[in-house]
């Protein structure tokens, strides 16, 4: 090991001191001297192992980050094409993988489901309840908004070793009827107004939550926009936050434009942005 090559050395180079030194031909040398080149050519050689071992650390690293990247964008890839709705996203991590995340399922009879949310927290560890949470929102067969919330609510509870998970979820029907249970997540705007839908606690923390659902009507043209709180929390360098007056200005501009106001803003947090008319 370095630590016991380092003592043995060290101890050399005080019995090094008290020889007096070496001569071949007309070179002078003394064991001290010599020792000493020695050690600082030890440390060399260990200090190039452990930056060779904290590059490829530092590579398998970046390739770990990029396919759990890959994968997320997949998991959260961009709805098709769905008869009867337009649907736009953007979703921006904050860093290589995020805690965001949305999901837009087409139903029987024409109905489509959205399901958008965010883990508290960052980085891989938020990416692996998103996969948690995803995986298991496919699962789930097509039952009501507040039945999802509860039981996603019950496989969470005492899993998150402190963390939660806010989350919305929508089911609109082709004749505009719309059904929303919400769990901490920012409540969607309609044609840029504010639903009042009850806010609910987020899921992870109590298993005895039982979610309440509303109802709404969307008429032809209208449209339903879901935020992830990274938009308004967005902050510029003085420290500013984006906040909810300059997010209810634009609300009506489209995903990619509203992404992009944060964005430039000042993004500290992931950013995802749905909308659907």
């Amino acid at each position: 090991r370095s630590s016991d090559l380092f003592t043995c050395i060290s101890a050399i180079l005080v019995w090094l001191r008290i020889i007096s030194g070496f001569s071949i031909g007309q070179f002078h040398e003394s064991y001290f001297g010599l020792g000493l080149y020695l050690f600082e050519f030890a440390i060399f050689l260990t200090l190039g192992q452990r930056a060779w071992q904290a590059w490829r650390a530092r590579d398998e690293l970046r390739v770990e980050f990029e396919a759990a990247r890959e994968m997320q964008h997949r998991m959260v890839a961009p709805p098709g094409d769905i008869p009867g709705f337009k649907i736009d996203s953007v979703y921006q991590p904050a860093k290589q993988v995020g805690g965001d995340f949305f999901r837009v399922t087409p139903e029987g009879g024409g109905s489509v489901l959205i399901v958008m949310g965010d883990v508290s927290g960052k980085g891989l560890s938020a990416a692996m309840t998103v996969s948690a949470v995803v995986g298991a929102l496919r699962s789930i067969p097509p039952v009501s908004p507040a039945w999802i919330l509860n039981a996603l609510n019950c496989g969470l509870t005492g899993q998150l070793q402190g963390g939660f998970v806010t989350c919305c979820v929508a089911r609109i029907k082709p004749d505009g009827t719309v059904t929303i249970a919400n769990a901490g997540h920012l409540s969607p705007y309609r044609s840029g107004v504010e639903l009042e839908v009850a806010p609910g606690l987020p899921l992870g923390i109590s298993a005895g939550v039982e979610y309440q659902e509303a109802n709404f009507q969307l008429f032809p043209g209208e449209t339903l926009t879901f935020l992830s709180d990274g938009v308004v929390e967005a902050r510029n360098a003085s420290g500013e936050l984006f906040g909810f007056d300059r997010t209810l200005r634009i609300v009506n501009a489209g995903a990619e434009e509203i992404a992009r106001a944060a964005t430039q803003f000042g993004q500290q947090d992931d950013i995802t942005v749905l909308t659907l008319k």
